[in-house]
């Protein structure tokens, strides 16, 4: 992998490069990184999963960004979609009507069981399904962000990486709650009228980011964006 700006180098670790960035803690919640793939036409999908429009570097670039997070946080229908498993890393699941498949291997390691953020009702007549397998957090009316990130913090969290889909992305751009994003561009075109990285109405105000880093490999562009408060 190479850096194209701002220190131009033929041969980058990714792995040491991402451990050496600053992740400074906000005031009562962890750093947030969006973490993403899209083709050259704006899909983040190819069939459905994201595997399709990603490379060997690309996915050097996720686990190693994955070792820099306390928690993996991701909706639902993503993580059915892209049949999540359990890892070292505790994985959050918003869930606002508790809809994942308690038999889904998510839920397959009782040593490391996610956590799923849903609403009360949902809670109460759901609940129950995930005994044993996941820790169910009701959070009221809706699955705030604010929420999720004020209990994940509680239990010590310093930095949490959201890996989409498109609604919880935008549910923490709208509530100005990312911090960085790492986003890679595949030279695919996908066509089709597949989802953005985004979706729902416009932002109430400008959500601007800052170029940090621009990568290369595998045809592949790697960008890192930092929040420009």
């Amino acid at each position: 992998m190479q850096e194209l700006w701002p220190n131009p180098d033929p041969n980058v670790d990714i792995a040491a490069r991402l451990a050496a960035d600053a992740r400074p803690k906000p005031a009562g919640r962890p750093w947030v990184t969006l973490i993403m793939i899209t083709s050259v036409d704006g899909a983040i999908a190819l069939d459905g999963v994201s595997g399709g429009l990603g490379s060997p570097a690309d996915h050097q670039r996720f686990l190693a960004a994955r070792r820099h997070a306390d928690a993996i946080v991701v909706g639902a229908t993503t993580a059915a979609a892209e049949d999540y498993q359990p890892t070292t890393v505790p994985i959050a699941v918003l869930t606002g009507s508790l809809s994942p498949d308690p038999a889904a291997r998510l839920f397959s390691d009782a040593d490391n069981q996610p956590i799923l953020y849903t609403t009360n009702q949902a809670a109460e007549t759901r609940g129950p399904d995930f005994d044993g397998i996941a820790e169910v957090i009701a959070l009221g009316d809706s699955v705030d962000p604010e929420r999720v990130l004020a209990d994940l913090d509680s239990r010590g969290m310093q930095a949490v990486m959201l890996e989409g889909g498109p609604t919880l992305n935008s549910h923490f751009l709208r509530a100005d709650l990312v911090d960085e994003m790492l986003i890679s561009y595949s030279p695919l075109i996908a066509g089709g009228t597949g989802s953005r990285l985004t979706n729902g109405g416009v932002m109430p105000d400008e959500r601007r980011f800052g170029v940090d880093r621009v990568l290369l490999a595998d045809d592949l562009i790697f960008a890192r964006y930092l929040r420009q408060r």
